[in-house]
């Protein structure tokens, strides 16, 4: 079951990486801006997924 839940988070945080990397870039840490460091992250993730959905999209239509 740990190989699991190894290959889960190392999936997880590979999708969450380009707003791990923004957050990082400004200066967030949960500690210090609360809850605005997740709006942040999820903000980014959604764009640059959606960007990249599109994009693959575009390519394969």
């Amino acid at each position: 079951m740990s190989k699991t839940a190894t290959f889960g988070d190392t999936v997880a945080k590979s999708f969450l990486l380009p707003g791990t990397i923004a957050c990082n870039a400004l200066g967030l840490r949960s500690e210090t801006a609360g809850d605005y460091t997740h709006l942040v992250r999820m903000l980014i993730n959604s764009l640059v997924w959606t960007v990249a959905g599109v994009i693959v999209v575009a390519i394969v239509v």
